[in-house]
């Protein structure tokens, strides 16, 4: 037995599948292998919708339809040590995933007075997931989704320059489909399709494909706000409460290609407050930025593991700063724009176990931008694009997830050239 390191340098056959067992003759294991992982997607839809006047409002109505089918496989790109004539085609792995989505909606803007508009929305989803054709394994299944997604608002424009607003919401989304079943996975870790156990045949697990593991999350929010907009300044306030329930959440740990592993939370909460402000300082420069403020917090919430449960309610949800910010100052004149802008993120956890040691630290990174335009040169306008990103070469860390973390950009250019005809 053994494993196959990302760095290509030690991989198995039975876990490659070559070998006798498969049809090929090997003696020994490939070596420095390096594996082409490939998804092909296609997808189809109609997006029809109506709009209706009528005196005290608009009514909006429409439905979605799409089809989406994907092709996934994963070959050796190449390797040491293979057998003679190895066919670098062979798909070590494969299967078809599948997705529809149909969705009815409505959406009404109704002015009670002058002054007041109350705005209604309801959609009806349905969504399905399915796996088919799974080389060597077999595995299929078709699991659907049903979901009602309410929404309720109303807006009071106090004068011409200022509003309130306030909206109450619910919402449904299903998991992703990897969170069904990681078949790309399968040959490499043994990954199983994440489903109850029926029971056992000779040791080999029997699913019951209609009650998956991993639940749909449904989001509570509630928001209040106000604008206040002129000629020269735009100030926007806004505070939300989300209130969770089965949310997908990370779980400080990363799957064969890298991304975030998921899973539910039984209750989590999001309360925060955001401030968008943009003020003109003469003809020429204006200076703009956002400011949010934020808990994030899983109210029930255990992880489990070799059976063994540990209790996380209260503690931070991974990959969630409690403060973000952006301020940028501009200056445009006719051709040519620049600007300055700077970027805050605050500290936060990589896993859900409130980690010291797996926490990433705040950071506050400065860009710079210019753009000039040449108009009506020969009927064509040719945009040149100057980009300095990380201006003072700071070194720090982006993000991360559990245990490991992954570094930003150090000082890097950035020259563009556009031709509009």
């Amino acid at each position: 037995n053994g494993y196959f390191d990302y760095d290509g340098s030690w991989a198995d056959t039975t876990l490659l599948r070559i070998g006798y067992n498969y049809g090929i003759p090997a003696n020994q294991n490939p070596t420095n292998t390096l594996i082409r992982a490939f998804v092909g997607n296609k997808q189809f839809g109609l997006l029809p919708h109506l709009e209706i006047e009528h005196s005290n409002g608009t009514l909006t109505a429409g439905t979605e339809i799409r089809i989406h089918r994907s092709l996934h496989w994963g070959k050796i790109k190449s390797a040491e040590t293979l057998p003679n004539n190895f066919n670098y085609d062979y798909h070590f792995y494969e299967y078809n995933g599948e997705k529809d989505i149909a969705s009815l909606y409505a959406h009404e803007l109704y002015r009670l007075e002058k002054k007041v508009t109350v705005m209604n929305d309801i959609q009806f989803v349905y969504n399905r997931y399915g796996i088919a054709n799974e080389k060597f394994v077999g595995t299929k299944f078709s699991v659907p989704y049903f979901f009602i997604n309410p929404r309720i608002g109303i807006n009071y424009n106090a004068s011409e320059s200022s509003n309130m607003y306030s909206s109450l919401s619910y919402t449904s989304r299903e998991p992703r489909l990897r969170n069904l079943y990681a078949a790309e996975d399968q040959w490499w870790s043994g990954e199983s399709p994440q489903f109850k156990i029926k029971n056992i045949v000779n040791g080999i697990p029997q699913f019951d494909f209609s009650q998956p593991l991993a639940h749909p999350e449904h989001l509570l929010n509630f928001e209040l706000g106000t604008n206040y907009h002129t000629t020269e300044t735009n100030l926007k306030i806004n505070f939300y409460w989300m209130e969770f329930f089965d949310e997908l959440v990370k779980s400080g740990q990363l799957d064969l290609f890298g991304q975030p592993i998921t899973g539910n939370a039984e209750r989590t909460r999001h309360i925060g407050m955001e401030y968008d402000a943009t003020q003109k300082l003469d003809d020429n420069f204006e200076l703009s930025g956002n400011l949010s403020f934020s808990s994030n917090r899983l109210i029930h919430y255990s992880s489990y593991e070799n059976g063994v449960g540990n209790k996380l309610d209260g503690n931070p949800i991974a990959g969630f700063p409690d403060v973000l910010g952006n301020v940028r100052f501009t200056f445009h004149d006719n051709n040519f724009s620049s600007s300055i802008s700077s970027k805050y993120v605050g500290s936060f956890y990589t896993d859900n176990y409130k980690d010291e040691d797996n926490k990433n630290d705040a950071f506050l990174v400065f860009n710079l931008d210019a753009l000039y335009t040449l108009r009506n040169i020969s009927n064509t306008d040719i945009q040149f694009r100057f980009e300095v990103r990380n201006i003072f070469d700071k070194l720090y860390f982006m993000s991360g997830e559990g245990n490991a973390f992954f570094p930003a950009a150090e000082r890097n250019f950035l020259i563009g050239l556009t031709i509009n005809l």
